[in-house]
């Protein structure tokens, strides 16, 4: 086939639907280039600056016995606004706009209007790309609820006139729904019974226990740990030196146990207030609760906010763990004040716009059981070509040695 045979013989075009007749086509196109030279230089420098607006400027006339109804139905299609459809007789179909059309008619030709029409590609509009930073709004949403719990705390916990029996009352108390707590980190209830008469104080000492948590949770696991036997992934009953019971590396783990310690002083039953004492008391116990709960519902958001989840089901546990702490602070069966409820219901709104946000392009997870006994690095190398991704592996699947991953156990990895 020639390319006789590959355009329209007549060499017709359309512009809006209004056909006619091309005697001539010029294209430009190529690239814009920004010459830069320099003094005391003999070479420039070419710099690219993107792709030229193509042009098609066509010489193109209608002629006949109609052909003033097609002249005019022609500068109608020129005048219109926006982009239409080009029929290019030689290179096919474009969006275009028309610049800078022109026409001309003379009586010794009788019956043709001649159009010189420049045609600009028309492109699209564009933006820059814009994205809320979610997990941005999650920190922020969990440093002004931090804000007005321990404002509230403050507001309502008192120990003004009690002494002896009353106040070591308070304190054990306190101590019981900071047990869970305590029992996890270590140090809070002898912390806290010494400043007993400081909110402000009680309350940054909570805080501070549970961000212990999660910051523990964080830490990176050490590959050479890992494969000397120092991990707490070797040995799960090993007494470590610390008393933060978190295996690093599970931020998952560590949102579970938030969400229990979180919980754990709800047990707690406040005394039946039938004495001004008895009431004062009880009002500490409940105020003791809701810091607890918030404290733990304020660390798990954050350490949700500041993990690059691996995989989709990791960041809906850890999520589904966090929002469950913020619910329950929510749904109390005492009022609670207008600004924390506000607070918790932004951080609640933050928190599920960055889970679905981040998680929903995560990989999931599958199941890999090897036919012999192999090390992390081998299995990482074949099911990902990347034998750095071994301790990813063995953190996963809380291995004894990842220099021995027992044939036929199935282990769980991600699907990517």
């Amino acid at each position: 086939m020639s390319w006789r045979e590959r355009i329209d013989p007549e060499l017709t075009g359309e512009f809006r639907g209004v056909p006619f007749h091309v005697e001539r086509a010029d294209t430009t196109g190529g690239r814009r280039w920004l010459i830069h030279e320099y003094p005391r230089r003999d070479r420039p420098n070419a710099e690219d600056m993107g792709r030229k607006a193509k042009e098609w400027r066509l010489a193109f006339f209608v002629a006949g016995d109609d052909y003033d109804r097609e002249r005019d139905a022609l500068i109608k299609a020129l005048d219109a606004p926006g982009a239409a459809t080009l029929v290019h007789p030689y290179l096919g179909t474009f969006s275009v706009v028309a610049t800078d059309p022109r026409w001309s008619e003379s009586t010794r030709e009788g019956g043709v209007c001649n159009f010189q029409v420049t045609f600009v590609e028309a492109g699209q509009e564009t933006y820059p790309a814009t994205a809320i930073d979610t997990q941005r709004e999650v920190r922020k949403a969990a440093d002004a609820l931090e804000q007005s719990a321990i404002a509230d705390f403050a507001d309502k916990w008192s120990v003004e006139g009690l002494l002896g029996v009353s106040l070591t009352a308070v304190e054990r108390d306190l101590r019981a729904v900071m047990d869970g707590l305590d029992e996890t980190v270590g140090g809070i209830a002898d912390e806290i019974a010494s400043v007993i008469r400081f909110p402000n104080n009680i309350a940054g000492i909570v805080l501070g226990g549970y961000n212990r948590l999660r910051n523990a949770v964080l830490r990176p696991v050490k590959a050479l740990d890992l494969y000397s036997g120092n991990s707490v992934l070797a040995n799960n009953d090993s007494g470590g030196g610390g008393r933060v019971r978190l295996t690093p590396g599970t931020p998952v783990r560590a949102a579970r146990l938030l969400r229990d310690t979180g919980t754990s002083g709800d047990g707690v039953t406040p005394p039946v207030a039938d004495t001004p004492e008895r009431t004062q008391r009880a009002g500490n116990t409940v105020a003791a609760q809701r810091l607890n709960g918030r404290s733990a519902a304020i660390s798990a958001a954050r350490l949700v906010a500041e993990t690059d989840w691996p995989n989709r089901q990791d960041a809906e546990a850890a999520g589904s763990d966090a929002l469950a702490l913020i619910d329950s602070q929510m749904t109390t069966d005492e009022p609670i004040s207008d600004a924390v409820y506000a607070d918790l219901v932004t951080l609640r709104s933050a928190l599920t716009s960055d889970l679905r946000t981040r998680a929903i392009a995560l990989p999931g997870i599958t199941t890999y059981t090897p036919q012999a006994t192999l090390p992390a690095l081998v299995v990482a190398h074949r099911l990902y070509q990347d034998a750095t991704r071994a301790d990813e592996i063995a953190v996963r699947n809380n291995v004894a040695h990842p220099g021995a991953l027992r044939g036929g156990m199935a282990l769980e990895v991600l699907s990517d």
